[in-house]
């Protein structure tokens, strides 16, 4: 097994991703992830960098995607409920 960490969904392949997603919940596909960064959603702008986590099954000649995970390093405050700058 082998875990990497992706800067950008797009370099994990759309079809290992979803394959993943077991009750196909929309905001946990590829498609979702894809469309929030390249329409800067998420971003540097935003302090939001993607950090996606993928598992591999390094086991053979192929390396499977058999996990993964959408995860985002948070800078700041921005697009939260409450702010609170002291904490930011």
């Amino acid at each position: 097994m082998r875990v990497q960490f992706h800067n950008h969904i797009d370099e994990i392949p759309c079809e290992a991703w979803n394959a993943l997603v077991i009750d196909n919940n929309p905001f946990l596909r590829h498609e979702f992830l894809a469309a929030m960064e390249h329409h800067n959603c998420v971003g540097e702008t935003f302090g939001w960098l993607p950090h996606h986590i993928a598992i591999y099954d390094d086991d053979g000649d192929d390396d499977r995607l058999v996990g993964a995970m959408p995860l985002y390093e948070k800078h700041n405050s921005y697009r939260e409920f409450i702010f609170d700058n002291a904490w930011a």
